[in-house]
């Protein structure tokens, strides 16, 4: 293809139209997943928790 204003659209347009296909794939195979449940979270927020700072209720001080 020769190189022109209207070949280099082409190729953009079909760069763009080959990334819509790979998302839909994608979102197509992550259809097929279970939807996390509230214990999932739960679990997630729990483990966020283990990385707070110590506090003076666990007995352990910074002084």
């Amino acid at each position: 293809m020769a190189d022109s204003k209207d070949s280099r659209d082409k190729q953009a347009d079909d760069e763009e139209e080959r990334q819509r296909e790979r998302e839909l794939d994608e979102a197509l195979e992550r259809n097929d997943e279970d939807e996390p449940t509230d214990e999932d979270e739960a679990e997630v927020d729990d483990s966020e928790l283990d990385d707070e700072e110590p506090t003076e209720e666990s007995g352990e001080t910074d002084e």
